[in-house]
């Protein structure tokens, strides 16, 4: 029996979604839908200051500032860039599922029609609010709410990525990643004292729509693999590896770029830019990886025991 994903498919306990409208693919009905999605984000006030002299967003989240040996003005501006470069990453991912939705959605059958097209219009909403808060953050670099993004760039690399990955693999990945987003508000919580109330609200708004997205990726990758041999479920699990290795080579080329940036903003000594460039993961990184991987292991996926095996010695790697 194939599944047919409620419209409204959030966990028990979760805070409840408006169903979504009657959509027939003509211009009303996208109105109607991008109103529905848009409802909760018309309750920001976006009104709300973003002192330039405090930090907003926790710099345990990333990495040990204090390490660096920054001034204080040159660790508000770098903490600035930070959170700047949280909004890109969230605004390129939602580019992967908006684009793979949009293109090859009938690879996965279980998803009806109104949750593609629900699950689309959030993601871009997504995308268009955090280019809304790049603005609030750094005018001066994102002069627009459409602004182009300054440090992650689609790429040829990533259209291709889109077009060969199968189903399987597409959706355990964006499971993975959505899983690491829900994470984040956690991190913001435990040092309220260095988040700006716009990005604490914003980045919690964003989890919260997140968690059924993380429902639906789940749903339909376990339905796929169902009807697969296990052969096949295993190949497409490890897939995945590949694919992780990709993603990070094209965060890493931002993540430099950002470095590049901040060393001629900031006047950065070399010693400073080495640190700074040699990064680990983030704090919603190593919560949201071992958060998948205790999910994954318990499906029984194919494949699955080796790839959580992989993540979780990249991370204990990092950390050494």
């Amino acid at each position: 029996m194939s599944l047919q994903l409620s419209t409204d498919p959030a966990p028990d306990g979760h805070e409840g979604r408006p169903r979504t409208p009657p959509h027939d693919g003509s211009a009303a009905g996208e109105d109607r839908l991008h109103a529905a999605v848009r409802r909760r984000w018309d309750r920001v006030d976006w009104t709300r200051p973003i002192p330039p002299e405090a930090l907003v967003i926790p710099e345990a989240h990333y990495m040990d500032v204090a390490g660096l040996g920054l001034t204080e003005r040159q660790r508000v501006a770098l903490n600035r860039l930070f959170a700047c470069f949280t909004c890109e990453l969230f605004i390129h991912f939602e580019g992967y599922v908006i684009r793979y939705l949009e293109r090859s959605a009938h690879r996965a059958p279980y998803l009806s029609a109104p949750v593609v097209a629900r699950f689309v219009a959030e993601e871009r909403t997504h995308a268009e609010m955090f280019r809304r808060l790049l603005h609030r953050l750094r005018p001066d670099l994102y002069p627009t709410d459409a602004a182009p993004p300054r440090f992650l760039r689609w790429g040829r690399g990533d259209d291709a990525a889109l077009r060969l990955a199968p189903a399987g693999t597409f959706f355990l990945l964006a499971w993975y990643f959505e899983e690491i987003t829900l994470f984040v508000p956690q991190a913001i919580e435990a040092r309220p004292d260095q988040s700006a109330a716009l990005v604490a609200e914003i980045m919690a708004l964003h989890a919260r729509e997140e968690a059924p997205h993380v429902a639906i990726d789940e749903r339909v990758l376990l339905h796929l693999h169902e009807r697969c041999p296990r052969w096949l479920t295993a190949i497409q699990t490890a897939l995945a590896l590949p694919y992780l290795v990709y993603v990070d080579s094209v965060v890493g080329k931002a993540w430099r770029r950002l470095v590049s940036s901040a060393g001629s903003e900031l006047g950065l000594d070399a010693a400073q830019r080495r640190r700074l460039r040699a990064r680990s993961p983030t704090q919603s990184d190593r919560l949201g990886t071992e958060s998948f991987a205790r999910k994954l292991e318990g499906r029984g996926l194919a494949g699955a025991r080796p790839l959580c095996w992989v993540l979780r010695r990249a991370l204990r790697g990092d950390a050494t």
